[in-house]
């Protein structure tokens, strides 16, 4: 059976989402998606959870602000597209989700696991194979459309501004700790990026990078379970790794540390501390004070200090960005330690949604 090349060719309005993957060979999996783009056309718009977005020097067609670009009610009526292929599992963006649930354009999954991805029921067919079968790179001129460049466009304006208002602000936003991340950790740094605001802060702000950084996660209904766990897990006799986390996410498994005494490695915990479950201050009940605070933020008061000490895991207050810098690279070869981010979560929450509601110009 056939795949209907043909329709895909003609359609000028087409979408390629990269979402979160673990392939075997990632240069092959990106350079695949890489060569769906130029063969059709079409812009790719890649999670922060995909590594497209670590791979940058292989796929010319990515977007990365699709969340703050589908803020804006004009772009969302004006990028509306006719089909979309989904690579892998949807990708974290809300707003991407609520965009296609109102466009509803045809669908395409391409993935060969037997599970469905496809959170929005909508017009959609599976196609079980991997992107890698699917598609044989070979030498190919890149063509674009209209669409595509306005796409490119919004997304380098939007980029832009983001970098210039993350590179001038000083005080400790949770968001720029994902910016950071991006741009000065060592090539090819194990990264496991936990639920709630961090993995939404990396697909918002995750800078695109050819530092084949690999990204690691747990997603689904269990939501922080085995946080801390997992990344020593991914860093056990591994290259030096980070785990970007909340306070809550490290505090539901701190006897994750126990593991200390058996595991090699070396895992510095990026600890974003913000007193309480930051993701929360997203929603409307964020307006309802009480219960709001007591029952959905859960503020905690614990001294991380204290508690690493009693692990005999080293701990470091972080005080500004250069000494986030210096920490990051190069990392150390043994040991784990814990560098903490105490942050603001209302205020971190205010800027963050000014921030994405940036507007391109038209």
């Amino acid at each position: 059976k056939l795949l209907p090349l043909e329709e895909w060719y003609q359609c000028e309005r087409g979408l390629i989402l990269a979402g979160a993957a673990q392939p075997q060979s990632v240069p092959k999996y990106v350079k695949a998606i890489a060569y769906l783009a130029q063969t059709l056309g079409w812009p790719v718009l890649a999670d922060g959870l995909s590594p497209a977005r670590n791979y940058a020097h292989l796929n010319s067609a990515l977007i990365s602000t699709y969340d703050s670009i589908l803020q804006d009610e004009k772009l969302r009526e004006e990028l509306s597209p006719e089909i979309v292929i989904q690579v892998g599992e949807f990708p974290t963006s809300k707003q991407l989700r609520s965009w296609l649930t109102q466009t509803n354009p045809q669908r395409w999954i391409i993935d060969q696991n037997d599970q469905n991805f496809d959170p929005l029921h909508g017009q959609t067919i599976h196609w079980r194979t991997s992107i890698e079968t699917l598609v044989q790179p070979t030498a190919i001129a890149s063509s674009s459309s209209q669409y595509f460049q306005r796409w490119h466009r919004a997304d380098r304006q939007i980029r832009q501004s983001i970098d210039r208002a993350l590179e001038d602000k000083e005080e400790l936003f949770e968001g720029k700790a994902a910016w950071l991340l991006s741009q000065i950790l060592p090539a090819q740094t194990p990264v496991f990026i936990a639920n709630s605001m961090p993995v939404r802060d990396v697909d918002c702000f995750w800078k695109p990078n050819s530092l084949e950084i690999q990204p690691f996660f747990n997603r689904g209904a269990n939501g922080i379970d085995g946080t801390l766990s997992t990344a020593l897990g991914i860093s056990h006799r591994n290259k030096p790794s980070v785990i970007l986390t909340g306070d809550l996410a490290l505090l539901h498994d701190t006897n994750g540390f126990l593991l200390r005494k058996k595991w090699v490695g070396h895992l510095t915990i990026l600890l974003i501390n913000n007193r309480g479950g930051g993701i929360f201050e997203t929603l409307p009940i964020s307006q309802f004070d009480p219960p709001f605070e007591e029952f959905f933020a859960m503020p905690q008061d614990v001294d991380f200090a204290q508690l690493c000490a009693t692990y005999k895991v080293l701990h470091e207050t972080i005080e500004s960005w250069e000494q986030l810098r210096q920490r990051l690279n190069p990392l150390p070869l043994k040991g784990i330690r814990v560098l903490e981010l105490q942050t603001d979560r209302k205020a971190d929450a205010k800027w963050r949604q000014e921030m994405l509601k940036v507007k391109s110009e038209n």
